[in-house]
């Protein structure tokens, strides 16, 4: 069968492996969260230094939290474009695996896809944002769905969310008189123009 890793997944048949390998996003998400501790960390000891009155150390923790900050920042960018490379490796403009991102990151990359659905020429009409069902969310309750359906329903745009499978949504560049009075009350009401 091969190993877990032959496929084009993050995911390999040893967890502690993957975090040690810089060519994985495992890792990058294992320095972005050390970072992330240390920054929290550093900011808390900034504070209490502050609170007894040591200004110098105070400012010099502050620095080193927002030093960690900025690492932790590149740290999970880079774990990002690695797993955005794999789950995307040989689809078509048209389709957008956002799994394993977390839900900031997923947020620009549609922002992105669908900038470059507009300026295509011709315009795309139709975009796949395979976003799954939230099996691997805290307590299996989705947060990229739905995030990223409000977003393109921002932008007007239709949604069809389970199309083609329950873990996609599908979207639709529509010109506004194409959307249908449920698309136009739905574009009304996400700018809360709604008088009751």
């Amino acid at each position: 069968m091969g190993n877990a890793s032959s496929g084009g997944s993050s995911r390999t048949a040893d967890p502690a492996a993957a975090r040690a390998d810089p060519s994985t996003p495992e890792y990058w998400r294992a320095q972005g969260d050390a970072h992330a501790q240390a920054r929290n960390a550093a900011f808390a000891a900034s504070k209490e230094a502050y609170r007894r009155g040591d200004h110098a150390r105070a400012g010099q923790l502050s620095r080193e939290g927002k030093q960690h900050a900025a690492q932790c920042d590149q740290a999970h960018a880079r774990a990002a474009a690695l797993v955005l490379a794999q789950h995307n490796a040989g689809r078509g403009p048209g389709e957008l695996d956002l799994h394993g991102l977390r839900v900031k990151e997923a947020v620009a990359e549609v922002e992105k896809a669908i900038a470059a659905a507009r300026a295509a020429n011709p315009p795309q009409q139709r975009l796949v944002l395979i976003v799954g069902k939230g099996l691997h969310s805290a307590d299996g309750i989705p947060k990229l769905k739905p995030a990223i359906e409000g977003l393109v329903r921002r932008h007007n745009l239709r949604v069809t969310p389970g199309v083609p499978n329950a873990g996609c949504i599908l979207v639709e560049f529509v010109k506004p008189s194409e959307r249908g009075w449920v698309g136009n009350v739905l574009a009304w009401v996400t700018r809360g123009c709604v008088i009751c």
